[in-house]
Order: C-alpha cells, then sequence, then structure tokens
C-alpha cells in the first residue's frame, strides 16, 4: 500500500518493539453496533454536518496580531483538494464522524519520496490500532485494516483526533472497552421500544374475529363456508360497507384486540440520552433551530473540535520552526451565516464601521453578490486611536479657549 511510504527520520537504531500493555490495551472501535440506530446516525450528521462548514485556512500572525494567508502546497490542499477523494467539506465531514463513532480518528500525511512535499491527507479507518514503544521510547501505532494489512507508523507522523480523552494517555474513549458501552444499553433500549410499538401496530391488524359455523359439517364444507364469507368481506370492503351478510348457518364473533403501546414520553425519555451522548439538542436534530439554540450548540460542540482541529492540523503539518514563527492552521467558522437578519445587520453596522468588514464581506453575509470595488474597507471618522485620544482633546480644547478669546473681543 503505496499511501505509507514517508520519509524516514534519522534516529538510533531500533532492535525490538513490545507493546504497551501497561499504557493502553490496543484500540478497537466498535462503533458498528450503535450505528445501526437512526438515531445515532442523524446525531453524527448533524455534528459533521456542522463542522463540514469550517474553513481550514494555513495563516502567519504577525506581532500585530495580523492574520495573514500562506501560499503554496499546504495552502492549496487545505483550501481545494485534501486528496484525490475529497473536497474539504467532505474531508472534515469524514474526520468528524469517525471522530464520534470511535471517539478516535486518525488522518495521514502523504508526502513525495522525491521532492517531500505534502501530496494528500487521508483520514484512515482501521479496525484496530495498537500501540507500541522502541527501545529508545520511541512511540509508534500499528494499524490494522479491513483487508488484512498492517502498518506501523510513528506516532508523531500520524494527526490524531481524540474524544472522551480522559482515562488514557493516547487514545479518546476507553480504548478496547469503549465509552459506546455506556451509550450502547440505551441505544438497545430504544431499540426494543420501537420494536415493541410495531409489534403492537401489527397485532392490531391481525384476526378481528371468529367465524362460528352452526350444526356438524365436513372439511370441505367448513372450507367452502370460510371462502363465501371471505367473499362477503371483499365485496363489503369494496363497496365501502361496514355490513357482512351471513346466513343462519354461520355466525360471526368479533375478538377484541386492546394492543398497547409505548408512551410518548418513554420513548422522548431514551431518545434525549442518545441525544445528550452527542451533545445534540432535539432543535438541532430536527433541523427546527433558532439562533440561539444553535449558538449553544455552536459552543459547546462544533467550537471544541474546531480549536482542536486547528491544533492537531498546525503540530502534524508545520515544523517547530514555523510554529514559533506565527504560522498556523486554522479551522475558521462563519458563525454569523447562522444569524438572524436582525442580528448580521447590527454586526455589519458596527464591524464596518470599525473598519474590520469591507463592503464584499458585508454582502455575502446577507447572501448577496459580490460588487466591482467592494473589497475596500470603509471606517466611520467617529473613532480616534487611543494613544493619540489626549492629543485630540487637546486640539479641542485649544479650539474652544480661541473661540472663547474671539467672543470677548
Amino acid at each position: 500500500m503505496g499511501l505509507f511510504k514517508r520519509k524516514k527520520k534519522m534516529q538510533e537504531p531500533v532492535s525490538e518493539f513490545h507493546l504497551i500493555n501497561t499504557i493502553a490495551t490496543p484500540l478497537i472501535p466498535f462503533g458498528d453496533n450503535i450505528t445501526k440506530s437512526d438515531v445515532v446516525k442523524i446525531c453524527i450528521d448533524r455534528v459533521a454536518s456542522h463542522c463540514s462548514k469550517l474553513k481550514m485556512r494555513y495563516i502567519k500572525e504577525i506581532d500585530d496580531g495580523t492574520q495573514t494567508e500562506k501560499k503554496g502546497d499546504i495552502s492549496f490542499l487545505l483550501k481545494h483538494r485534501p486528496n484525490e477523494l475529497m473536497t474539504p467539506s467532505q474531508f472534515i465531514y469524514k474526520i468528524v464522524s469517525i471522530c464520534m463513532l470511535n471517539d478516535n480518528a486518525f488522518v495521514y500525511p502523504l508526502y513525495d519520496k522525491f521532492t517531500y512535499k505534502l501530496k494528500g491527507i487521508y483520514p484512515l479507518k482501521p479496525i484496530l490500532v495498537e500501540p507500541a514503544i522502541d527501545n529508545i521510547g520511541g512511540l509508534f501505532l500499528t494499524f490494522y485494516f479491513e483487508d488484512g494489512t498492517k502498518y506501523m507508523l510513528p506516532y508523531e507522523n500520524v494527526i490524531h483526533l481524540k474524544r472522551f480523552y480522559t482515562n488514557n494517555d493516547i487514545f479518546g474513549g476507553n480504548n478496547s472497552n469503549g465509552d459506546h458501552e455506556a451509550i450502547l444499553n440505551t441505544v438497545k433500549m430504544n431499540d426494543a421500544l420501537l420494536q415493541g410499538t410495531q409489534r403492537a401496530m401489527f397485532s392490531s391488524f391481525q384476526i378481528k374475529g371468529l367465524l362460528k359455523i352452526n350444526g356438524m359439517l365436513k372439511e370441505a364444507d367448513k372450507q367452502k363456508q370460510i371462502e363465501e364469507f371471505n367473499r362477503a368481506l371483499e365485496k363489503a370492503i369494496k363497496n365501502d360497507s361496514a355490513i357482512i351478510p351471513v346466513d343462519n348457518k354461520a355466525e360471526y364473533v368479533p375478538l377484541t384486540a386492546d394492543p398497547k403501546l409505548v408512551n410518548t414520553d418513554t420513548l422522548k425519555f431514551t431518545q434525549s440520552k442518545i441525544l445528550d451522548y452527542f451533545g445534540v439538542s432535539p432543535e438541532i436534530y430536527s433541523n427546527n433551530y433558532n439562533e440561539n439554540q444553535f449558538n449553544a450548540f455552536y459552543e459547546s460542540v462544533i467550537e471544541p473540535l474546531a480549536i482542536q482541529l486547528s491544533e492537531i492540523f498546525s503540530n502534524g503539518l508545520l515544523t517547530d520552526g514555523e510554529l514559533e514563527r506565527g504560522e498556523q492552521i486554522i479551522f475558521f467558522s462563519e458563525r454569523l451565516q447562522y444569524a438572524s437578519w436582525t442580528t448580521k445587520v447590527g454586526a455589519i453596522e458596527k464591524l464596518m464601521g470599525l473598519g474590520i468588514m469591507s463592503l464584499n464581506e458585508s454582502r455575502a453575509l446577507l447572501g448577496l453578490e459580490p460588487v466591482e470595488g467592494g473589497d475596500k474597507r470603509l471606517q466611520s471618522l467617529n473613532y480616534v486611536d487611543a494613544s493619540k485620544a489626549n492629543l485630540y482633546q487637546v486640539k479641542q480644547d485649544d479650539s474652544s479657549k480661541n473661540e472663547s478669546i474671539d467672543e470677548e473681543k
């Protein structure tokens, strides 16, 4: 598998590897157990879909806090094509979905073996990840895939996104046990309730009554009576009639069916436990949220993921020297896009007056097309540089004094 061919780093000779049994047991994602639930799938989709709207940018921050976007191979991949199979939004959706499902997501940066330029960044989906250290303390991960292949990679060559990072030093979740065990019971309970509701509904469509045939009849005569009753029933249904005629040889005895359905509150309770596990509110789940509800979802779920993604991609794709020079990879959010019209207009009035937004940026926020010359930034003259405020005030005082002298004359 050519994907894992990468420049080897200079290091001391390695004579042996051994499993880290004292630090962590192998990571065995068992998310497939919960993906059968439509509630789980929708929750993961909601989080991944909103994360996919983040914009990956390679920027440099200078001493005064100004940010400029870097050019080059890394910037192009992040903005346009992370790899030959995915767009940026698809790439983010993929890694966030994997992380929400397995508490871990791994991304492998592929470099050209001759030029060492970054060729692509690829999400990995192993069935097992096994940590190991060499005899000089280097950390390695062995990835096992469904096709039977396995690859050992230095941990520093892998970008690792984690969730529920508490019990284990390397992986998110509980490793081979997995934190999904907690939610799996709720998913099973929810499925059992739905199946019970389904069975109750089906039972209401079953036998509604008995056809009591008076007298001693042969089996063939009984079958004939049943066929005649079925024909009468079909005719009554066809004619939209509630009356079925029978002769004195037969008597229809109705059976009362009283299926017990699960109450709505119980179903909502089990579903809400699944939603809480993924940090998705009922409004976000049903795509029927207002500005405040989305802001709460963004700050509690999307923003922490965006911060972690920015950190791990900066550390995974940039050198220490580049980081020291203020270069970093940021997952930006156009959060105001989800605000109400009133909030957008208010933000434009404030931000344009401070010179923060250009005319075209303001138009984009309102869903309007850019205009020629709209990249200029306008600023209100009502604002003054804080360092020159005293000088400005002195000039104002001098002007007032001069005006008073003129009036006295």
